[in-house]
C-alpha cells in the first residue's frame, strides 16, 4: 500500500475516533450535567404534548438551513413515524407565508450549530409575537440564537473534522444523534407500542409482521384447488394442471378429507404403474397432513413452514368445523416480503 493510501486511512481512523468522542459527550452530559438533563427532559415532554394522545393537537415545527435543514427534516419525519405531530419549515418559506401554519400552542425547534444563522434570528420576532415556545439546538449555548430562544438544548461541542475546517462533518453527526435520542425518549416515555408503530407503517415489513394474516395470502374461493374424493386419477391430473398450485385439497361437502401433493402423485405412479389410472383421489391422498387454522399471523405461518426440515411448501387451512377454507404456499409468504 502506498504512503498516500496509508495517510488517508490514518486520517479516517482519527476522524472515527473524534466522532466517537463527540457522541460520548452526550452520555457524560446525560449522567453528570444537571442543566443538560433538565433541557433534554424539557424538550422531550414538550414533544410528547405534540403526540396524537393529546387533545390539543399541538405541533412541533423544525426550522433550519443548510445541512442542518436536512437533519431537521429527517428528525421531523422520524417523529411523525412515531405519532408526534411534526413538520419541517424552511425559513425562506416561513418568511413568505408558511409562518401562518404555526399556532400559539405549538413549539418551534431551531437548529444551528453555530447559533448565528441570520435566517433563523430574523424569524424570532415573528415567533415571539405568536407566543410560541422556541427551542434552540446549538453547540453554542451563549450564541445569539440560544439567548433569544425560550429554551436551549446543547449539541455536543466538538470541532468539525473536515480537512477544510468548514464542512459540517462532525456537527451533522452530533445533531442527528441528539435528535435520535429525543425520538427514542418520546417512544419510551409514552410506552409507544409496536402495534401503534405498525399502524403508521402498514406497507412496511413491521406492519406486515403485525397485521398480515394467512387469510390475506392463502388461495381461497374460486382459486382454491380442490377435488372430490371419488374423482379418478385422470381427473386429479387434469385438476393439477388446471390450477398449477402444487397441491389439491380433497373435499366433500366443504369438509377437508386430505391433501394430494406432487409427491403423492409421483409415489402412486411409481407404486401402481399403469394401474394408477384405476385409483381415485381418496386412494392416493394424505389423510393426516399438517394443517393450520385461519386467522393466524402470516409471519407465524411462514416461520412454521420455513422452520421444518425440509420446509413445508404448502399447508391446508382448515377451520374449527373441519371445512377446507384455503391453501397457503411458502412462496406466497416470501413474495409478500415476510
Amino acid at each position: 500500500m502506498n504512503s498516500a493510501n496509508i495517510s488517508l486511512l490514518n486520517n479516517a481512523i482519527t476522524r472515527s475516533e473524534h466522532f466517537a468522542k463527540s457522541l460520548a459527550w452526550y452520555a457524560d452530559a446525560l449522567k453528570n450535567n444537571f442543566e443538560f438533563q433538565s433541557d433534554f427532559l424539557n424538550l422531550v415532554h414538550h414533544l410528547i404534548r405534540c403526540s396524537r394522545n393529546f387533545s390539543e393537537n399541538n405541533q412541533a415545527f423544525f426550522i433550519a438551513v443548510g445541512k442542518s435543514a436536512q437533519v431537521a427534516s429527517l428528525l421531523s419525519s422520524m417523529l411523525i413515524s412515531v405519532g408526534i405531530l411534526s413538520r419541517f419549515v424552511h425559513p425562506t418559506e416561513a418568511f413568505h407565508g408558511d409562518l401562518g401554519v404555526i399556532g400559539k400552542n405549538d413549539i418551534v425547534i431551531l437548529i444551528s450549530n453555530s447559533g448565528k444563522s441570520s435566517e433563523l434570528l430574523q424569524l424570532l420576532p415573528g415567533l415571539e409575537d405568536r407566543g410560541v415556545k422556541t427551542f434552540a439546538i446549538t453547540s453554542k449555548p451563549n450564541s445569539a440564537l440560544a439567548i433569544a430562544c425560550t429554551h436551549t438544548l446543547q449539541i455536543s461541542p466538538f470541532e468539525e473534522m473536515c480537512p477544510l475546517s468548514q464542512a459540517p462533518i462532525t456537527s451533522t453527526i452530533t445533531t442527528l444523534a441528539l435528535g435520535q435520542l429525543l425520538v427514542a425518549a418520546t417512544i419510551e416515555e409514552r410506552n409507544y407500542s409496536i402495534e401503534e408503530y405498525a399502524k403508521n407503517h402498514p406497507g412496511g415489513a413491521i406492519g406486515k409482521r403485525i397485521f398480515l394474516k394467512v387469510d390475506d395470502l392463502m388461495l381461497k374461493g374460486e382459486n382454491l384447488p380442490q377435488i372430490s374424493p371419488t374423482a379418478l386419477f385422470l381427473d386429479v391430473i387434469s385438476c393439477f394442471t388446471r390450477f398449477s398450485k402444487a397441491a389439491l385439497l380433497v373435499v366433500n361437502n366443504n369438509k377437508f378429507l386430505g391433501l394430494i401433493s406432487e409427491k403423492d402423485l409421483r409415489t402412486s405412479m411409481e407404486k401402481y404403474h399403469k394401474n394408477v389410472f384405476d385409483l381415485k383421489a381418496q386412494d392416493i391422498m394424505n389423510t393426516k397432513p399438517t394443517t393450520i387454522k385461519p386467522g393466524l399471523l402470516a409471519i407465524e405461518v411462514k416461520n412454521l413452514m420455513a422452520g421444518k426440515t425440509p420446509p413445508f411448501n404448502i399447508l391446508p387451512v382448515v377451520d374449527e368445523q373441519g371445512n377446507a377454507v384455503g391453501l397457503i404456499r411458502l412462496l406466497d409468504l416470501i413474495a409478500a416480503g415476510l
